[in-house]
């Protein structure tokens, strides 16, 4: 069986991430705080499903944000199903103090420091992704999600 293409989107407003807590009508990571996630469509591309999912679950979209890097998609196995998924991040940035909206795949939004992603209360295989995301550009292409839960 091949892997579950996911898109990870992170949404900075300055030095500060926009997270949000997984209500409870979600089927994977109920009650924790994750950044923006969702399946690649069929037929779509992930940078075109990273879009999609910023407009659907925090109602934003150009030119209250725009993308500002992507790296290569990321291998990565979930510790508790062992279902395989490629995952594609992308960093966004905001204008300050935009106009969100969450849908019902949340049911609260903070904005955080990047570093709140390592609380136990968070999805955690995403803050090794995030971390690589924001760091500063030439650093790293490429993210390891291994050994994170």
């Amino acid at each position: 069986m091949g892997r579950t293409e996911i898109v990870l989107a992170v949404v900075r407003c300055g030095a500060q991430i926009c997270v949000a807590r997984r209500s409870q009508a979600v089927a994977t990571g109920r009650g924790l705080w994750s950044v923006v996630t969702g399946y690649i469509e069929p037929g779509i591309e992930p940078e075109q499903q990273a879009w999609t999912e910023l407009l659907e679950e925090l109602a934003l979209c150009p030119p209250a944000v725009r993308l500002i890097r992507r790296l290569d998609a990321v291998p990565l196995e979930s510790p508790s199903s062992g279902k395989q998924f490629l995952v594609h991040p992308f960093l966004f940035e905001c204008e300050p103090s935009p106009e969100v909206r969450i849908n019902w795949e949340h049911d609260d939004l903070q904005w955080v420091d990047p570093s709140r992603l390592e609380a136990p209360d968070c999805v955690s295989w995403q803050w090794a992704l995030v971390r690589a995301l924001l760091q500063p550009q030439g650093t790293s292409r490429t993210a390891s999600a291994s050994g994170n839960r």
